[in-house]
Formats: structure tokens, C-alpha cells, sequence
């Protein structure tokens, strides 16, 4: 049998934990452990003495829990049976995860359902290699990166499942990319509390993208081109109308009479419409000279129109400046008092209108 005097690893970052091939060993053979390493020895499947970076004699004095079960002499080269274990504690940052399958989820905005997956990068680092080896990795002679992923996928799939649905149902996959950072860092606190068991530290997780099947694009451009179009619609409308003339008092005069219009009773009662046609102009002419202005006003749309004249109590219509009957009713409407040009009230002793000096006539 060979004795191995010489106990070290040289490898490459990829793998996480590597057992030397040798069990037996002298009790003057060199441990070397290297920057960023770690060596455990176990005897039995029982994790002992733990050697940070360094060069060690194995030495009484250097292996303490293991001369608790093994009678190892204190002078010369004798040998004795352990295992040793090395657990790389760089930081791989180029991990790559991915969810195996997708989420359905029903976007907020065009309420159509999604198939939705997500991808991303995470960096570990072995915090406790005694945990680490225990919980984990067992009895095999290598444990890699790959592994590691593997061995944690699912939880991490989970995770991201859970979290992906909680967002993209109250935002919209059109704006959900700018999310991504808060999604990291939730999913990032979340990890990091499960992995901590096993004695692995998360030093980043983020989420760089967020897929979803073939055919549920093909619905978002359905969807948006919809929302576009409706919008474009109302935009020409609301055009129409004002090179028409069309403004809201004309409009509403408009619904009132196709209210009255459908009305039981009115169709067939076509004297009884008429007759409350005049009322239904003076009302809408009411609201465009009387409303919109006000409104104008108080929006920061400009002075306000010229008030209108006044109208007839009798029927409602809008009355001239000149007018002495109203032309739909023929109800008198002259005032002896009225100045005759501009309708101001003048009082008996005035003659003469202080506003526009016209002679009061009579």
C-alpha cells in the first residue's frame, strides 16, 4: 500500500468540493491548502478538523479530533486512515438558471392570458464548508457548480414561479421589464434565507429576462395595435367635430333630443315633439353660449364668449338686440325704459343713455 505524503488540489473553479483519492496517510505528510480553499478530514463519514489556506504537518498537535479516534503515535511516520475533503470558496459568478416551464398568468391591461418564463445569472459561495459537506454533498468524490444548480433548481424555479405570477398580475407584460431590479433583489432575499441551511451563501441572483411563448407575442401586437386604433379614432373624432363646429353643448342637445326621440309615447306624437323642439335648442344653445364659457374660463381656455341677449320666457328662443316681440311666440318684449341701442335700463329722469348716448325715445 502507498503512503501519500503529499495532500493538496489543483483545479479549476468550476468544482466546489474534490476528495482526495488517497485514504491512508502519514502522520508527517504536508496538507497544503491553497487561497480560497478549505480542507476538512473525516474519519467514519464523521466531518473533524477543518485547515483553512496554509501548509499543515499532520501532527498530534495539528489534528486534535481526529487523535481522539485513531491512536496515533507522537513521534516518527506512522500511518493512519482518513479521508480529506477540499471546498473551493470562490465566487462563481457566471451561474445560469432558467425555468423549465412557464407560468400562466392573465396580463392586467389587454386581459388576455400569458405563458410567461424567466431566465438569469446568480453567484454562490460556500460560507460553511462543514455544513456544506454534511447536508450536502455526502459521501461523492466531486460536487460542481452544475450540481450545485441541479441540486437547487427546483426550489429556485419555485421561487421564481411564485414571484413572476405575484407581478405580471398587476403589471403588464408591455412594462414589465422595468421591474426587473426589484424583482431581483425580492427573489435575491427570498434564495438567499433557503440556501443559507445548506451552508451556501447568495451573493447575487438577478432576473435579465422574462420570455413568453411564440404565439402569446402575436396577442400583445393584436392587443396594442387595438389600443392604438382606438385611440386614433377618438383623436379623428374629436377633429371632426371641431372642424364642423361640433362642441359638447352640441352634443348634448343632440343626446336630449334623441332621448325624447325614443321615449314611449313620443314616436307617433309628432305635434308634441315638435312643440318641445324650441325648448330643446334654447336648452342646448344654453349650454354653448352660458356653459362653455364658464368652463373656458376656469380651464385656462381663453376669455369667455359674449353672453348671450336673453330669451323669451314664453318659449325659450334667443332674442336680437332689437327685438321688441319674440319672433317664435310673438310675446311683447319692449321696454319703454330700455335704452333702443343697447338695452341698458335707464331711469325716468334720464333723457339720454349714459352707456352709448342714444336720446330715450318717447
Amino acid at each position: 500500500m502507498k503512503i501519500v505524503d503529499i495532500i493538496k488540489y489543483e483545479g479549476d473553479n468550476d468544482t466546489f468540493v474534490w476528495k482526495h483519492p488517497a485514504e491512508d496517510f502519514n502522520t508527517m505528510s504536508q496538507l497544503i491548502v491553497h487561497e480560497s480553499q478549505e480542507a476538512i478530514l473525516f474519519r467514519n463519514g464523521e466531518a473533524l478538523d477543518l485547515f483553512g489556506p496554509g501548509r499543515y504537518t499532520l501532527q498530534t498537535q495539528n489534528i486534535p479530533l481526529l487523535r481522539r479516534l485513531v491512536n496515533i503515535p507522537t513521534g516518527g511516520q506512522t500511518p493512519f486512515h482518513c479521508e480529506v475533503y477540499f471546498i473551493n470558496k470562490t465566487m462563481p459568478l457566471n451561474m445560469k438558471w432558467g425555468t423549465t416551464s412557464q407560468v400562466h398568468v392573465l396580463d392586467p391591461k389587454f386581459n388576455i392570458l400569458l405563458h410567461a418564463g424567466a431566465s438569469g445569472g446568480m453567484g454562490v459561495q460556500i460560507d460553511d464548508s462543514r455544513k456544506f459537506l454534511t447536508k450536502i454533498v455526502g459521501t461523492t468524490s466531486s460536487f460542481s457548480k452544475d450540481a450545485l444548480i441541479d441540486y437547487f433548481r427546483e426550489m429556485i424555479i419555485t421561487r421564481v414561479k411564485t414571484n413572476l405570477h405575484s407581478i405580471m398580475s398587476r403589471v403588464s407584460f408591455v412594462t414589465v421589464n422595468s421591474h426587473l431590479d426589484d424583482m431581483s433583489k425580492a427573489m435575491h432575499e427570498n434564495i438567499a434565507e433557503d440556501i443559507k441551511a445548506f451552508g451556501v451563501k447568495l451573493i447575487n441572483f438577478l432576473i435579465s429576462t422574462i420570455q413568453l411563448a411564440e404565439s402569446d407575442y402575436a396577442k400583445i401586437q393584436v392587443s396594442l395595435a387595438e389600443a392604438s386604433s382606438v385611440g386614433i379614432a377618438a383623436a379623428a373624432e374629436k377633429g371632426r367635430m371641431e372642424t364642423l363646429g361640433y362642441s359638447w353643448a352640441d352634443q348634448e342637445m343632440a343626446e336630449i333630443l334623441k332621448t325624447f326621440a325614443g321615449n314611449e309615447g313620443s314616436q307617433g306624437n309628432v305635434g308634441g315633439m315638435m312643440a318641445q323642439m324650441p325648448i330643446a335648442f334654447a336648452f342646448g344653445q344654453m349650454l354653448k353660449d352660458n356653459a362653455l364659457p364658464i368652463m373656458s374660463d376656469t380651464f385656462g381656455g381663453g376669455a369667455a364668449k359674449e353672453a348671450p341677449v336673453g330669451f323669451c320666457s314664453g318659449c325659450g328662443r334667443k332674442l336680437d338686440h332689437d327685438a321688441k316681440f319674440c319672433p317664435g311666440c310673438g310675446k311683447p318684449l319692449a321696454n319703454k325704459n330700455a335704452c333702443t341701442r343697447c338695452k341698458r335700463e335707464l331711469k325716468e329722469d334720464e333723457n339720454f343713455c349714459p352707456s352709448c348716448g342714444t336720446k330715450k325715445e318717447g
